[in-house]
């Protein structure tokens, strides 16, 4: 049986010698018994990389120079859908610009955040949950541009690249979820089928929540794959 994992290159290419780039690759690797440590789903992992020491600072924009920020820069976000026991997901109704409606919970990550650091400190700010970062894992990531955004000049809009995270809470979390109030005016638990089917959703979130879908086929794939399934299976 082979698997499939994630490994840097043994020897980078001239291009990425000249470049400086470091490149993923995926390589076919052998699986000697069924006895080994479980293998990790290529498929549910956003590479994060670092290169030297890089350490975090404090350093704090006041709204005039956030606003100038939003201005010329992309800014990245990490974003959550919660699922619970039946499969239904979570979406909370936005308050505030870019998305004043239904959509993921979830904010913008911050300089040296893994994207399972960003998805825990959201969700304890937006939920108060402590969820560990080993829970979350990959769904789908996308850019976007908004016409407004929440910060003064409103009208200069924003542009994000957005990373949706996902993790299964317990009925004991569910029940202690606590929404910011000053961000949303409601939130649901949802029937996927039921939000795929929804034109009025916004697309971001119709996508999300097909790749959500999809994650589950995938994951079923890759345990077939490296569990030793059928040929007629896989």
């Amino acid at each position: 049986k082979t698997h499939w994992s994630w490994e840097a290159p043994r020897a980078p290419s001239t291009a990425a010698v000249k470049t400086g780039e470091v490149v993923p690759v995926l390589v076919q690797v052998p699986m000697e018994s069924s006895d080994e440590a479980p293998i990790t789903n290529p498929f549910n992992r956003m590479p994060h990389y670092v290169t030297g020491d890089y350490t975090k600072n404090q350093t704090f924009l006041e709204d005039l120079e956030y606003s100038r920020a939003l201005d010329c820069l992309v800014k990245g976000c990490a974003d959550l859908f919660f699922t619970d026991a039946r499969g239904l997901v979570c979406l909370g109704k936005r308050k505030v610009q870019p998305q004043a409606d239904w959509w993921m919970l979830g904010g913008r990550m911050k300089a040296g955040d893994t994207i399972q650091e960003a998805a825990g400190r959201n969700a304890k700010r937006e939920t108060g949950l402590s969820v560990d970062p080993s829970r979350w894992t990959f769904v789908c990531a996308q850019t976007m541009l908004w016409q407004f955004r929440k910060q003064s000049p409103e009208g200069n809009g924003t542009a994000d690249i957005g990373v949706i995270m996902t993790a299964t809470l317990s009925d004991e979390e569910v029940l202690a979820m606590n929404i910011c109030s000053a961000e949303y005016s409601a939130f649901g638990w949802f029937e996927p089928s039921a939000l795929l089917a929804d034109p009025a959703l916004h697309p971001v979130v119709r996508h999300g929540v097909r790749e959500l879908v999809n994650k589950g086929v995938k994951d079923d794939l890759h345990r077939a794959a490296t569990g030793g399934g059928a040929d007629a299976d896989i």
